[in-house]
């Protein structure tokens, strides 16, 4: 008994060094950005579930309130940082560990339990989710809770558990509707077991539970209302389960399905668990299968009259049953083929530890890193410029980490579908602003046309730059543009005239700024000025290097001048202002640099040569000093 209590202990300490770690080294996303918003508001707002975008546009969440009241609690004691809004998934997780100990003692034995809770601590699946701020994981512990104490109160029924189990069970209604598919499994039960116990505790329950629910009616009303969301595709049952079994079981995956071999130890224990516990514990069997598959064929039948299944986390209800089968097979294993067991349990539990190795290292697991995105526009936006926002949900993550000067909107303005409205709006604010970073992704959500917009600036505008961050679902990325086209009638003063030429196409570099190098030493900023005095027959890729007097080089920056303005567009007798950014590396010594520039026909790749001869010549040199 002292060791089983220990090895829990133990288990729980895990659980919660997982899922603390590294948990605000993600990026908030577009579904967290929500939660935030939702934590901001008072109760009394919080109820309504009106969720305003900006500008003022009212709408409803789908998702009931409870969650959002508690992380708005603790963001009142502990403020809004990544950590404290992701913090009570992390408590919820931890506390489903001891809840798969204690349903696996009660259905099984101490050691299904055991194993359950090390599955639990340990599964890539739930630390994923025990570390975003939404509700899921609380609906995890609070629909184990729920079982537990049903199970219980079947047992031995008194007016104490029924009434727990009608205020957790509410609690759970109230946290998310997918927990009218654990519904169809403990409303089986207690019909099995209604007419047997006749007791009027059950009825009292039942119907404090539906009076619990009543207020549910408006928050369900306008989920079924709502228009349908493209990522509810419909998906045949067999490619849920197994995307469901794979994710539970390994973790989940931007595949979809994880490889048959890496669930394949996994599975062996659900199906040797299934198998023994049919025969060895039949009642529990039959209790944890119909915990495990009522809920899937409740998701079916529901999905007749709309798609109701995005991934996993909308069935995760049926995680505790699937990890107490295989940690039966687990323990029937062990206890049968001691040798055997060990590397089956081994095997299944390398395969998780690895993947939580995946999600918390490999690039391609980063969530929509909206906070890289909003810090590089704030480093570099002037007030001059335009943010512009596709999709309106986003803004709310980008207001949380922007601390730039330049405004932002959005366009369309939620929930517009007018194409010709958005293009128009778009167009004014790109005249009257010296830059738009134009966020496009994420896109636009309602059905307004995600590429529209995008297409016509990169036809109408000039595109100074663009970036695209690590993202798993909806995207983050933006576009540099601007109206006012880089076009002079005749050098700046900041400009040394320069008089090089390239006969071939009667380019001339006529002058440049100087070269900025930052205080960092990482770039080196490079602003020349070209000028045809007929049109280019060709467009022009442009190799620029920063040398220094050795040869040695330390810069550089291959490409046209303009991503989506060809050289065969510019004017002659003008002109044309390009300007590069070339990357340099840390430490960047003292001396003196030369800027060389290299001019190559982009359809032919053929070199061409300069007035003097010579494939690359010296545009400007720069001194670089303490």
């Amino acid at each position: 008994m002292e060791i089983r209590k220990w090895w829990l202990i133990a288990l729980i300490g895990l659980a919660f060094g997982l899922r603390v770690y590294q948990l605000d080294a993600q990026s908030l996303w577009s579904d967290e950005g929500l939660t935030l918003y939702r934590s901001r508001l008072s109760i009394a707002d919080n109820l309504t579930n009106i969720i305003v975008v900006p500008p003022g546009v009212p709408t409803r969440d789908t998702n009931p309130p409870l969650y959002f009241l508690a992380v708005s609690g603790l963001r009142l004691v502990a403020g809004e940082s990544e950590y404290t809004l992701r913090f009570l998934s992390v408590l919820a997780g931890v506390v489903c560990v001891p809840l798969l100990y204690v349903l696996g003692r009660r259905l099984f034995s101490a050691g299904t339990g055991q194993v359950a809770a090390l599955l639990g601590a340990i599964s890539p699946f739930c630390v994923w989710y025990s570390q975003e701020a939404r509700m899921y994981l609380l609906l995890a512990a609070l629909s184990m809770a729920s079982t537990y104490i049903l199970l219980r109160a079947l047992e031995s029924p008194t007016w104490r558990l029924w009434l727990t189990w009608a205020l957790v069970t509410g609690a759970a209604w109230y946290t998310h509707f997918t927990v009218a598919f654990l519904m169809a499994f403990q409303g089986g039960l207690i019909l099995v077991w209604l007419m047997r116990l006749k007791r009027r505790a059950v009825f009292a329950a039942i119907g404090l539970l539906l009076a619990l629910s009543v207020p549910l009616g408006g928050y369900a009303w306008s989920r079924a209302q709502e228009v349908g969301d493209p990522s509810f595709g419909l998906r045949s049952p067999g490619s849920i389960v197994e995307e469901v079994t794979s994710s539970f079981i390994v973790g989940r995956t931007n595949e979809i399905f994880q490889p048959l071999e890496t669930a394949l130890p996994g599975l062996i224990l659900l199906a040797l668990g299934v198998g023994w516990a049919l025969r060895e514990h039949r009642r529990s069997a039959l209790v944890t299968l119909a915990y495990l598959l009522l809920p899937l064929l409740a998701l079916a039948a529901a999905s007749l009259l709309r798609p109701v299944y995005s991934g996993p986390r909308h069935v995760i209800v049926i995680a505790p049953p699937l990890y107490l089968l295989m940690a039966y097979g687990a323990a029937g294993l062990w206890q049968r083929q001691r040798l055997v067991g060990l590397i089956a349990i081994g095997l299944a539990l390398i395969i998780m530890v690895n993947w939580l190795r995946v999600q918390f290292t490999d690039p391609a697991y980063r969530k929509d890193d909206l906070r890289a995105l909003a810090r590089q526009i704030a480093q570099q936006a002037t007030a001059a410029d335009v943010i512009i926002f596709h999709d309106a949900i986003t803004s709310f993550v980008f207001d949380y980490y922007y601390s730039g000067v330049a405004p932002w909107r959005i366009i369309p303005a939620y929930p517009s579908r007018d194409v010709d409205a958005a293009l128009v709006e778009f167009q004014a604010q790109a005249q009257a602003a010296q830059r738009v970073w134009f966020v496009d992704e994420p896109p636009p959500l309602g059905g307004f046309p995600q590429t529209v917009v995008d297409e016509w600036a990169r036809g109408h505008l000039l595109r100074l730059d663009q970036a695209r961050f690590p993202s798993i679902w909806m995207g983050a990325d933006y576009q540099l543009y601007t109206a006012h086209f880089p076009i002079f009638a005749a050098l700046p003063p900041s400009a040394q005239p320069r008089h090089l030429s390239w006969p071939a196409t009667t380019l001339q570099l006529r002058g440049a700024d100087p070269i900025v190098v930052d205080a960092a030493r990482t770039t080196a900023q490079v602003t020349l000025y070209w000028r045809l005095d007929q049109p280019a027959p060709f467009n022009l890729i442009f190799t620029l290097r920063l040398v220094d007097d050795s040869g040695a080089e330390w810069g550089l920056q291959i490409g046209p001048a303009f991503d989506n303005w060809s050289a065969k567009q510019w004017p002659t007798d003008k002109l044309i202002q390009h300007t590069a950014a070339l990357d340099l590396p840390q430490g960047l010594p003292d001396g003196r640099y030369r800027l060389l520039v290299k001019v190559v026909a982009k359809q032919t790749d053929t070199l061409l040569y300069a007035s003097t001869g010579a494939e690359e010549v010296e545009a400007l040199t720069v001194l670089v000093a303490p």
